[in-house]
């Protein structure tokens, strides 16, 4: 459903009750995925969500910057605060945490798995210029949708192309994190990768996501 069409009161039982459905499973989810990467931009939507979660991830870019900082062709940002001082929303903010749908550039460029490879090898090497020295700047979101389900042709991944993408992470020495594993810091208005100590390995590090 596309929450920006939703009434107030529907919005609110949608965003709020299936979080406590989730919780009363024993889930714990700190992080939010809007429904076909829509509502992020829509000022009462990222309200209702910012009540019930710490994050919220949409789609649009290979790339998200830690301090929402590398937007400069979009946006005049130094920081990750969710509104202006006119309480306009920003462009990236914690509530649009942008990630590279895999399973989209599969549908929109016709890709085979050999040329997705290609793609996911490039998106996940973007990070390179930003990340120096052990320093994190800039990461890249991976989101998959119904990986190994065969009844959804072209918007799915399959297993043994998922596991070719997971062993490159791994001969290439990337962290794999979550987005539970991304954070915010209030008093710097940035994200922030938590388990600081945990060292960056030389491929860099790549968060992975799951859509429907």
């Amino acid at each position: 459903m596309h929450l920006s069409k939703l009434s107030k009161k529907v919005l609110k039982f949608e965003v709020g009750k299936s979080k406590k459905c989730l919780e009363d499973h024993g889930i714990n989810v700190t992080s939010f995925a809007y429904p076909f990467n829509k509502g992020s931009d829509d000022k009462k939507v990222v309200k209702t969500v910012s009540k019930y979660y710490d994050l919220a991830r949409t789609a649009g870019s290979p790339i998200t910057y830690l301090h929402c900082d590398g937007w400069m062709d979009q946006s005049n940002q130094k920081d990750c605060r969710t509104y202006t001082k006119k309480e306009d929303l920003t462009f990236a903010n914690r509530y649009s945490i942008r990630g590279w749908s895999h399973d989209l550039s599969r549908l929109v460029n016709s890709y085979t798995d050999d040329e997705l490879l290609d793609r996911f090898i490039q998106v996940v090497n973007t990070q390179s210029e930003y990340n120096k020295d052990g320093t994190i700047k800039a990461i890249p979101i991976i989101i998959y949708h119904r990986a190994g389900d065969n009844e959804a042709a072209n918007y799915n991944t399959d297993l043994k192309l998922f596991e070719k993408e997971m062993k490159y992470l791994h001969d290439n020495n990337f962290r794999v994190i979550t987005m539970k594993d991304l954070g915010y810091e209030k008093k710097t208005d940035n994200l922030y990768i938590k388990s600081p100590n945990e060292p960056l390995l030389n491929g860099g590090v790549t968060s992975v996501s799951s859509g429907k």
